[in-house]
């Protein structure tokens, strides 16, 4: 039942009972029964027309009061409604609702200017940008943006009609191929959750990073093939140029090319895998197997020391890799004292820590110590470091080279390598 029909019910029993009371009373006093009715019929109608400006009143004012609200909720601020009696609830009822009108415009306004703003300063970015609501349906997209999808971006159009596809909690688009860096995130606007797309030209930066690195290929592929054939070359030109042939002397050489050569391919093979590593398949498994596997496969023997968590988390074999290197290269930097390598495994904030540390003469040059093809070797060839760096980034994680340091001399070198754990 509505708050109007029970007004009307309520009032219509508060008219009949004082008309029922007035006739009981009269009737009590003798009086005769035309006379009630005539008394009772002329207190009818101001009775029945008091009720009634009760309800109009109410119902008026509520009436009033809620065109009101609406108007203003259309964002119409420039009409008033006049209260005859300022002091009633009513009145107070409309000023609350004025005061409530005037913080949401101001909201509003405020809202409108940072959107403005936004829309000003996205508008002038090179990068396409573009925003969905919750269901995917645009909502905004710069000039940038406009100029990349070949096709009308109009506001409500579904991001799977623009072509974009949603995989994982990220939106893709056939355009954006690898030459992109595209970003995707996911954001609270009014209690529902909003997209934002964004695409980053990184073209240029691929090719000046390719031709980096095709230099730096050539430079060690040419130095390797020189250091290989040159002396090669060179001892089969001895051989030639004799009138007779030495048995011993072309075993001799015949020696020398085998161990260039074996040398060489040692070489590719490392390039090739530092190219071709895969992804890796990380699982627990116990530290201590993994550190005797590698000390084995070394061919010095050095002193090694492990503390800390018992069981490591990540690609085993890849990871066998890693500290293979690592022994390797702290037994190959120094003979004399005995090599001691001390390795440390803890967590810290669902991270994983791997500190290795030895006693030898430290990294000779720390900014280029992980750069590939980069050795103060004379037979290194710059990428077991390199490896080791690789292997660790596609566990998520990042590998950093420092000295131990007493006082201003250089005690042991220390290699620290952090990744994720579930």
């Amino acid at each position: 039942m509505t708050h109007e029909r029970k007004l009307i019910i309520g009032l219509s029993l508060t008219v009949f009972t004082l008309l029922g009371l007035t006739g009981a009373w009269v009737l009590a006093l003798n009086w005769h029964w035309l006379g009630v009715a005539s008394l009772l019929f002329g207190l009818f109608y101001p009775l029945v027309w008091l009720a009634y400006r009760c309800f109009d009143f109410w119902q008026q004012s509520i009436m009033r009061l809620t065109t009101y609200s609406q108007v203003l909720q259309e964002g119409i601020h420039n009409i008033n409604i006049s209260q005859q009696n300022p002091d009633n609830l009513l009145s107070e009822l409309k000023q609350s609702i004025d005061i409530l009108a005037r913080a949401k415009q101001h909201d509003h306004k405020q809202a409108q200017t940072v959107q403005s703003l936004l829309g000003n300063i996205l508008d002038s970015w090179t990068v396409p940008i573009c925003l969905f609501d919750s269901n995917l349906r645009l909502t905004y997209r710069n000039k940038a943006m406009n100029e990349q999808i070949l096709q009308p971006m109009l506001n409500g159009t579904q991001a799977q009609d623009l072509g974009f596809e949603q995989k994982d909690q990220r939106l893709e688009h056939p355009i954006f191929d690898h030459r992109w860096q595209t970003q995707t995130i996911n954001y609270q606007y009014q209690g529902e959750k909003h997209w934002l797309f964004s695409a980053l030209d990184i073209s240029n930066t691929l090719h000046q990073n390719q031709s980096i690195t095709q230099q730096n290929l050539i430079r060690v592929l040419s130095h390797e093939l020189r250091n290989s054939l040159t002396p090669m070359a060179s001892m089969a030109d001895t051989l030639l140029s004799n009138d007779t042939i030495n048995e011993a002397q072309v075993r001799l050489v015949l020696t020398r090319i085998m161990k260039r050569s074996n040398g060489l391919l040692d070489f590719i093979g490392s390039y090739s895998q530092l190219m071709q590593l895969p992804k890796p398949q990380p699982d627990w498994f116990d530290m201590g197997e993994l550190i005797s596997e590698a000390q084995s496969m070394i061919p010095s023997q050095c002193t090694i020391t492990r503390q800390g968590e018992e069981q490591c988390f990540g690609d085993r074999q890849q990871l066998s890799q890693v500290f293979i290197n690592l022994f390797k290269n702290a037994s190959e930097s120094q003979n004399d004292p005995p090599v001691e390598i001390k390795i440390t495994l803890y967590q810290r904030q669902q991270n994983q820590i791997i500190e290795v540390t030895d006693n030898g003469p430290g990294f000779a040059n720390l900014d280029n110590v992980l750069t590939p093809f980069y050795t103060t070797k004379t037979n290194g060839s710059g990428i077991g470091l390199s490896l080791c760096a690789e292997i660790v980034n596609h566990h998520g994680g990042q590998l950093s080279v420092a000295n131990l340091m007493a006082g201003d001399a250089v005690v042991g070198a220390k290699v620290l390598m952090r990744w994720p754990i579930p």
